[in-house]
């Protein structure tokens, strides 16, 4: 890129410098066409001043005085009297005598013949530029006028200094402001490629650096160049979340399975026939049963509800939400009971939602206070207009893992949470059923002291 500036600067530069010569070249053509119809005038006035006063019978003197008056109308203009041999009879600026024969000029053999005769060529005597006139004025007289392009030469000497000059200016230029402009562009361009790789946190700051034409354009860059990178995150983020996903939930069903597995081959082969080793197993395979059907219906929950997320809610009408929070501690309360947590449900709210979600929501988190409280501990459920929280004294959550407490099977301890039976899907599900609506649900928490989660009408539906 910085070549082909550079080219066309240089270009521009030589166009520049090739319309100068020619401006310079069209002057000198016209000054010499204007040089040539003055001596023309000269002559035709000479002539026609010649036949009335018969030029050839003055005197030697006479002719030398008249050289001189018309050479002085147009300095510096010079007039010399020839006879038709070519031979100078009186001349403005030398004596006759000493000057030689002129027979042999082209003007004069153009005059003799009865043309008017003219050439340019360098004066002999001078070793200037001169232009040549010359015209038969009568029978036995010739007039030539020489005209020196001193003036003429000057100028073109001036002219050419001129281009020169400017040539050098432009070669300055070049070097010094065009080698800033293309460090200062090479520069922006890096800084697109940074903006583009993401390698550069400071994309809007940087674009104020631009040329002010270029900056409308790199912040549209930078906004699309944000928006590939939020959006190739994003992607990479559901394809870990997938991986996670699958990596864990052939985990968690493969561990109830290989129980219910391993006590029906036993009780398959005979290997201890007692009763009481019977009902043991039968009780193992019960329990990993309910474990496995747990999970599968945690797993469809979380399905239906990714499903319906982005599709607006079906079935709605007002949920008395502390109505659904009394259901939810009676579901709960053989566990509660077997932990002796004690339920504290405060406030009133009304929400415009379905049931089902409403009650869902609240049974995982419930559940959740139950499943990781404390013994004889207690369970709050607080209500109130903009939407309801569930807080619980239990074991608590280091700081770390709060944000990804949503995530698919996530535990902060999972051997503790496998003795507790959970699935990990309980709050993914929660959250799920929540966006379908436009609402938020937080968590805070501290490592011993408990945790509550916050679910909050962003946007009533």
């Amino acid at each position: 890129m910085k070549r082909a500036i550079r080219r066309v600067y240089i270009a521009g530069a030589v166009v520049t410098a090739v319309i100068m010569l020619l401006f310079a070249a069209m002057f000198v053509l016209v000054r010499y066409q204007t040089t040539r119809d003055s001596l023309r005038a000269i002559l035709q006035t000479v002539s026609s001043v010649a036949y009335g006063v018969e030029l050839e019978e003055k005197g030697e003197t006479e002719l030398i005085s008249l050289s001189k008056v018309i050479a002085q109308s147009s300095p510096p203009l010079r007039v010399t009297f020839l006879n038709e041999n070519g031979d100078v009879l009186a001349d403005s600026e030398e004596v006759a005598a000493n000057m030689d024969n002129h027979s042999d000029r082209p003007e004069v053999i153009a005059a003799i013949e009865g043309r008017l005769g003219e050439s340019m060529r360098v004066s002999e005597t001078l070793s200037v530029t001169t232009l040549y006139a010359a015209m038969r004025v009568s029978e036995r007289l010739v007039l030539r006028l020489s005209y020196p392009m001193r003036e003429l030469l000057t100028l073109l000497w001036i002219y050419a200094m001129y281009v020169f000059m400017l040539l050098v200016l432009l070669y300055v230029f070049l070097v010094r402001f065009f080698s800033r402009f293309s460090l200062r562009l090479h520069e922006q361009l890096e800084n697109i490629q940074l903006i583009l790789t993401g390698k550069t946190k400071g994309a809007i700051e940087l674009v104020q650096t631009f040329y002010p034409e270029l900056r409308p354009s790199m912040e549209a860059l930078c906004y699309k160049a944000w928006r590939l990178r939020h959006d190739y995150d994003e992607i990479e983020r559901e394809q870990t979340l997938r991986r996670d996903f699958i990596a864990n939930a052939s985990h968690e069903l493969k561990s109830p399975l290989t129980s219910i597995s391993g006590f029906a081959e036993l009780i398959s082969d005979g290997i201890d026939t007692t009763g009481e080793k019977r009902r043991l197993y039968a009780e193992c395979i019960l329990k990993e049963s309910e474990r496995l059907r747990g999970i599968v219906d945690d797993m469809l929950a979380l399905a239906r509800a990714e499903k319906d997320e982005s599709a607006a809610p079906e079935n709605l009408e007002d949920v008395d939400v502390a109505s659904i929070a009394r259901e939810v501690e009676l579901a709960l309360e053989p566990q509660a009971e077997e932990k002796e947590i004690v339920f504290s449900i405060t406030g009133k709210c009304v929400t415009r939602a379905n049931a089902r979600d409403v009650w869902e929501i609240l049974f995982n988190l419930m559940g959740n206070a139950v499943r990781y409280g404390n013994q004889r501990g207690h369970t709050w459920v607080s209500l109130d207009k903009d939407g309801f929280s569930v807080s619980d004294d239990g074991i608590g959550i280091a700081k770390e893992h709060i944000p990804m407490l949503f995530e698919r099977f996530y535990r902060v301890d999972k051997a503790h949470s496998r003795e507790m039976g959970g699935t990990g899907l309980g709050l993914s599900i929660a959250l799920a059923i929540a966006k379908k609506y436009g609402w938020s649900i937080t968590a805070q928490s501290q490592l011993g002291r408990g945790s509550i989660f916050y679910v909050r009408f962003v946007r009533d539906v």
